[in-house]
Formats: C-alpha cells, sequence, structure tokens
C-alpha cells in the first residue's frame, strides 16, 4: 500500500513540475525577448541625444550648422552603446540577456547624465557656479557606485565609461571631462566590489574625489601660462564635494532600485547576518540543535565562498536560515533529539520522510512571513537539491525484504521506489547555494565522526563532495572542479580545527589523596557539571 501511495505522489509531483514549466516558459521567452532589450537600449539613447544641445533648441533655427553637430553627437553615442554592449556580451552575457537588468542600466546611465546636464545648466545658465569649476562638480562615480552595487563591478565599469562619453558630449567634447570620469569609473567599479557598509560608500567616494584631483593637476598644467592657485582650489573642492555627492545619492536611491528590481545587496544582507533576529531566537530556543548546526554550516559555507571568491557574506546568511522550516516539528530532527525516544521509530518510513522533506517548505513559508530577501530563499529552496534520504530509503528497503521472506512472496532484492524518498529539489543554482548543499551535508554527517583525525576528516568530506557529484546535485550551478577541489580542502581545514582533540589534563593526586583520607559521612555532596548538588549521592549515606 505505501508503494502505491508513494508511487502516485511521485508521479503527481513530476506532472505539477511540467505543468508549471510550461505555464512559466513563454512568459520568460517574451520578458527575456531580445527585441525588449534592443527597444529599451533604443529608447535610452534617444533620451540621451534629446539633452544634447538643449540649451539652443529653443533659441536656434534648424540649420545645418546646429544639426550636423547635434547628429554627429548623436552618433558617437550609438557607438559607445554599442561598444558597451558588446563589451558585456563578452565578459558576462548574462547581464544583457535579462532585460530587468537593461532596464536598469539604463535608468542609472540616464540618472547620472541628467545630473550632470543639471549642473551644467546651473552653471551656464544661472552663473551660480564657475564654468571651469562645474566640470569637477559632476557626480562622475554615481552611475558605477550604484551599478557595481547593484549588478557588478563588469556593469559598473562599462555603464560608467559610457556615461562618461555622455557627459564629455553635453560638455562640448571635453577631453578633460571624459578624462576625469573614466578615472573615476575605474576607481569606483574597482574599490566598490563587496561594499557591505554605507561608512564604506562615502569612504570610497572621498578616494574618487581624490583620483579626480589628480586629472585636475593634469588640466593645470595644460594652462600653466597663467596659473590661478584660488581656481585649482575651488576645482579641488569640486572634485571631493562631487564624489561625496555621488555617495549621498546613491545611497538615498539604492533602496528603490532594490526594492523594485528585486536585487538584495551586501549591504541589505549585512542587515540579516544580526544573530538577535527573531527567528534565529526562536531557532535557539526551541530548535537548539538545529540552531548550532545552523552556525557551524555558516562558517564552512563563509571558508569556502572565501577560497573560490564567492559571495562569502551571502554564503554565511543564507546558511543562518537554511534550516528555519525545522521550527514547526524541531524534535522530528536527529540534532535535536536527546535522550527522549526517536519519533521515527513509531512511524513508516514514507511517513518519516513526508515529515522531513516538508521542512523546506516551511521554511519557506517563514521566511516570505518574515520578509527574507530573495538569496535566502533561493537558498532555503536549494540546499538538500534533490537528494536522497538514505537512511529511510535503507529502512524502507529492509521492511520489503523482511516482509517478502516472512510471506515467501518471490524471491530477488526488494525494489522500493527511489523517487519518493527524495527532496522536491530544485538543485542549486547559484555557487554560493551548492556551498551551502555541500556544507550541510559535511556537518551533519561529520556528527557520526568516531575518530576525528585529519584523515578520517578528509575521507568523509571527499566521500560527501563525490556523492553529490555523482547524484547529479550540482550540475545545474556554475561550480567548477577546480573550485569544487578548493571547496573540498576549505571544508577540511574548517572542520580539523573545529574538531580538534585536547590533551588530558594531569590528575591531581595530592587532592585525591586527601579525599581518600576524609571520612565518608564528611565528604563533601557531589556536584554536577552545572554545579547543582546531586540529590542522589547526598542522601545515599
Amino acid at each position: 500500500m505505501d508503494r502505491l501511495v508513494s508511487k502516485e505522489r511521485t508521479r503527481k509531483t513530476k506532472e505539477r513540475h511540467k505543468n508549471a514549466g510550461r505555464s512559466n516558459a513563454p512568459r520568460g521567452r517574451i520578458l527575456d525577448s531580445p527585441v525588449i532589450g534592443f527597444t529599451i537600449a533604443t529608447l535610452v539613447w534617444a533620451l540621451s541625444s534629446f539633452g544634447l544641445r538643449t540649451r539652443y533648441v529653443l533659441s536656434q533655427d534648424a540649420t545645418p550648422a546646429f544639426l550636423l553637430p547635434l547628429v554627429s553627437d548623436a552618433v558617437f553615442m550609438l557607438v559607445g552603446l554599442f561598444c558597451g554592449a558588446l563589451f558585456l556580451n563578452i565578459v558576462c552575457p548574462k547581464y544583457i540577456r535579462r532585460n530587468s537588468r537593461v532596464m536598469l542600466l539604463g535608468l542609472i546611465a540616464l540618472l547620472g547624465a541628467g545630473i550632470a546636464a543639471l549642473v551644467q545648466y546651473t552653471a551656464q545658465s544661472l552663473n551660480l557656479i564657475p564654468i571651469e569649476t562645474a566640470q569637477f562638480l559632476i557626480p562622475f562615480a554615481l552611475v558605477p557606485l550604484l551599478t557595481t552595487i547593484l549588478i557588478g563591478g563588469r556593469a559598473g565599469l562599462a555603464a560608467g565609461m559610457w556615461t562618461s562619453l555622455v557627459i564629455a558630449l553635453y560638455w562640448d567634447r571635453s577631453l578633460s571631462v571624459f578624462i576625469t570620469g573614466m578615472v573615476a569609473t575605474t576607481v569606483a567599479s574597482h574599490s566598490t566590489r563587496r561594499v557591505r557598509t554605507r561608512t564604506k560608500v562615502v569612504k570610497l567616494s572621498l578616494v574618487v574625489g581624490l583620483a579626480q584631483i589628480i586629472c585636475l593637476l593634469g588640466v593645470t598644467l595644460l594652462d600653466w601660462d597663467s596659473p590661478d592657485v584660488m581656481c585649482v582650489v575651488h576645482r579641488a573642492t569640486a572634485s571631493l564635494v562631487g564624489g561625496l555627492l555621488s555617495a549621498v545619492i546613491a545611497l538615498l536611491i539604492l533602496p528603490l532600485f532594490e526594492s523594485v528590481f528585486a536585487i538584495t545587496t551586501d549591504i541589505t544582507l549585512l542587515e540579516f547576518s544580526d544573530l538577535g533576529h527573531p527567528l534565529l531566537q526562536r531557532l535557539a530556543l526551541e530548535a537548539p540543535g538545529t540552531y548550532h548546526h545552523s552556525l557551524v554550516v555558516a562558517n564552512l559555507a563563509q571558508a569556502a565562498a572565501e577560497a573560490i571568491e564567492a559571495n562569502s557574506l551571502e554564503a554565511r546568511v543564507c546558511s543562518y536560515f537554511h534550516d528555519i522550516g525545522k521550527l514547526t516539528k524541531p524534535n522530528f530532527f536527529a540534532e535535536n533529539i536527546h535522550m527522549q525516544q526517536n519519533p521515527h521509530d513509531d512511524l513508516p518510513p514514507s511517513m518519516s520522510t513526508l515529515v522531513i522533506t516538508a521542512h523546506v517548505k516551511e521554511g519557506l513559508s517563514l521566511a516570505m512571513l518574515n520578509k527574507l530577501p530573495e538569496p535566502v530563499l533561493r537558498a532555503i529552496r536549494e540546499h538538500h537539491g534533490s537528494s536522497m534520504l538514505m537512511y529511510f530509503h535503507q529502512k524502507a528497503k529492509s521492511q520489503l525484504e523482511f516482509e517478502m521472506e516472512s510471506t515467501d512472496s518471490g524471491s530477488g532484492s526488494p525494489k522500493v521506489d527511489e523517487g519518493a524518498f527524495r527532496y522536491q529539489g530544485p538543485r542549486p543554482s547559484t555557487r554560493e547555494s551548492a556551498i551551502i548543499c555541500l556544507a550541510d551535508a559535511v556537518e551533519a554527517a561529520s556528527r557520526s565522526l568516531e575518530k576525528t583525525t585529519p584523515g578520517h576528516i578528509e575521507g568523509l568530506v571527499s566521500d560527501i563532495v563525490r556523492m553529490r557529484l555523482d547524484d547529479g546535485q550540482l550540475d545545474a550551478c556554475e561550480l567548477t572542479m577546480k573550485e569544487l577541489n578548493s571547496v573540498r580542502r576549505a571544508f577540511v581545514f574548517t572542520l580539523t580545527t573545529m574538531l580538534h582533540g585536547r590533551v588530558p589534563y594531569p590528575r591531581d593526586e595530592s587532592k585525591d589523596k586527601q579525599q581518600s583520607k576524609t571520612p565518608p559521612r564528611e565528604r563533601p555532596e557531589h556536584r554536577g557539571a552545572n554545579g547543582v548538588a546531586d540529590e542522589s549521592s547526598s542522601h545515599a549515606g
């Protein structure tokens, strides 16, 4: 009967996944269609070209002397946009194959160009800032800062370079403006990687301002015939102010972009790394074994992520929350079963499998209820992949074999549907999720080690990694064999330092002799490890 139920459940699960894939496939193709991406890029180019020489549009006629420079600048913008897209397609194609990312890049580039146009209008029309100083007040670092934090350094470099070209065209094809923007883009894109605090964003903006001052010295040398010390001081101050302005605008707009485009930055992840989170506090009180397991998995995952230059903060934070689904039935998991009776002894293997695998769905429900970020949801969903519960599978196989022997219903090895004893998946899709999947299995298996020598630990880790690899659990992520070997070494090193042995303390022989001479009635009462008197020993005399 259990086999029939398991087969029916497996069939319905596969059918549900197949229907879900059919319903989502056309929508994904439409949303990520290259036509939409091309339309977004064309719109960004058109809006940027509209900003060219806007101060002359209402005051001059459409003469060739006016239109030809406008068209040439627009062509320069189009060529720059094509080169930027080609660069992204070479170094990281996934950036331009998702239209949501293309739209985000376009909005950030338009924001940077619009602020530069506003600074130009203020300097030329309102005469509030000298034109020689205003070009250094432009927040060149805004576009690379925002893009690097939200998407990545390569995208930040491409978007910043194109915006620098647009701003230079706005400022009458100024070479000094273009070089200043390129320097600010390069410094900001390289320094903003793995930014985790808002304070560091401000510090990096000051570094960008100092880099712009170097460009200022080059411009000053060009005009060395008539140097003006106060003009140099004003430009240097404007460079620092422009850098700070980039940081302020970026920090103000960053939460809006994160919310609209469903992006989780390291700054947001750092806020969830606090162990005082209500879910983690519940885990520590209601499932202390799972809580300790999550902390060890976090240490393993962080060390492995650092070894392959993955996002170690994401790996650590996701490890904290990956097993929160066990809060619904904590006593059904091995790490929370201490001296009490194992509840799985009274359940059939198929029912035990349902209870164990349900913690993934329960974890997703708790995570969405507490508004945890998308990387955490992905780790909860993928940290077991479609792996099999070997213990309950073997238990079901043994029970079936016993039933066949007792009823003499045939010969041969018993066959149990493996699909009924597997998690529903999906398999890990990122390097961080794959690391958490491996760290979770390694930590759980390390509890059964009788000898915690480096050799035994290395053999255990190698076996688990090979089993996961042979089972196909790592096929959907981007882990290479070289990186997988680095992950394995990081696991071995971290576990060896955690499970190291200690030299036994020598006994105090003089104290033992003194206690042996003490009469039984005068001996002090025995106390437990927690310092509370042991009533059984005190009443024994």
